[in-house]
């Protein structure tokens, strides 16, 4: 239910396959449009004011597509080279979020100069942009990105921690510089957190946060970010020994419940940001391979495909959802046989699926699901080219 319907798409997948070699990322816009839409709709249920900002590490080719930018998706981005490629896709550079701990100083003196919403990850960058500010003859406006120790996660390495001081030392400093201005507070899950507790816990301590040491928090902060990690619908990580993500709906109403201690008195609310990426770009988009050998040996299916584990690298994080179709695209649904399916490159381990698999033949297609978080934007430049993309 959550990924494309290969019976209802049939054509339109095999269009797309006819216009392109494998391997290649077919993407279904209709879910990556629908999963845009429920969070929208969810935020301005449960809070108001709001922006969803694409995470464009997560797949590159998405970004370039503009789906979410035609829908009024803003860009989040971690380095000058996402930051140059939003600006290439026509994002202005008021609807770009600058997170990350590596920021050159051309990339902050460009973003300063854009309006960019900058979310500050550390002292020796705020000693930049406090230099950066004090030649200028406006003022400079900027959130801070705050570490937390939350159940599960532990303490993350990012943002001025709340436990130690630094966030409360930032805002100091932040006051201490007549030209910078503190309008925002950022905070980030590591990905795939699918306890909504811990949204809930980490939209808490930030409104903590405002209401002890920002007493003007209702009047001065203009956004509140609370990042992303919402999970998609793949299989359970190798990691994990619990695995239940939660519809989009459930994550934002623990995030504003925790937030509202603060702010729910308002008339006007700060704009709510978040940064998804796997939420967004995980089930709608799926990876087609080809079978090109087939040979039993030991009584085991041994298949190579004209893919390789290069292209699908979260295998060694996520398990693999992969089908057989014919060269029709109609499902392979006899009872399965021991098989191994390897990718096409000359390393041994390029193990792709282990396990019970329908018979295949030459030809046929192998259809990865939940491919579309970070696999492409991962994948390296090893043999063979990257895969593309095609959009139905």
């Amino acid at each position: 239910m959550h990924y494309p319907d290969i019976d209802r798409n049939r054509q339109s997948i095999h269009d797309c396959l006819q216009r392109t070699c494998t391997p290649t990322f077919i993407c279904d816009r209709t879910i990556l449009q629908d999963r845009y839409r429920r969070l929208a709709d969810s935020l301005a249920s449960h809070w108001g004011p709001s922006v969803i900002g694409y995470s464009f590490k997560t797949n590159y080719l998405v970004a370039r597509s503009r789906i979410f930018q035609d829908l009024g998706g803003w860009a989040e981005v971690v380095s000058a080279r996402e930051y140059d490629l939003a600006r290439s896709l026509g994002v202005d550079g008021k609807q770009i979020i600058f997170n990350g701990p590596h920021k050159p100083e051309e990339s902050l003196k460009t973003a300063i100069s854009d309006g960019a919403m900058i979310n500050v990850n550390d002292p020796d960058e705020l000693d930049r942009l406090i230099a950066l500010a004090a030649v200028r003859e406006d003022t400079v406006d900027l959130g801070i990105r705050l570490g937390m120790t939350l159940p599960k996660l532990g303490h993350s390495r990012f943002g001025f921690s709340l436990e130690s001081g630094e966030a409360l030392q930032a805002i100091e400093a932040i006051r201490n510089s007549s030209n910078l201005r503190l309008v925002g507070l950022h905070t980030h899950l590591h990905g795939d957190t699918d306890d909504p507790n811990i949204y809930r816990m980490a939209a808490t301590r930030v409104a903590e946060f405002a209401v002890q040491y920002l007493p003007d928090h209702g009047r001065d902060l203009r956004y509140l970010n609370l990042g992303g990690g919402y999970p998609a619908h793949s299989l359970k990580p190798k990691s994990r020994l619990e695995w239940n993500p939660q519809p989009i709906d459930i994550y934002i109403q623990g995030i504003a419940d925790g937030l509202k201690m603060a702010f729910g008195d308002q008339q006007q609310l700060p704009t709510l940001v978040v940064e998804p990426g796997r939420y967004l770009t995980c089930d709608g988009i799926m990876l087609v391979t080809r079978v090109i050998h087939v040979k039993e040996r030991d009584g085991v299916q041994i298949v190579d495909s004209d893919g390789s584990i290069s292209m699908v690298p979260l295998t060694h994080y996520i398990p693999q959802i992969i089908l057989p179709f014919s060269p029709d695209v109609i499902a392979r649904d006899e009872t399965g046989v021991q098989t191994i399916i390897y990718g096409s490159t000359c390393r041994e381990n390029d193990l792709m699926y282990e396990g019970v698999f329908p018979p295949v033949e030459c030809g046929d297609y192998l259809i990865h699901f939940a491919a579309g978080a970070y696999n492409s934007s991962m994948s390296p430049d090893f043999i063979f080219e990257p895969p593309g993309m095609k959009v139905f």
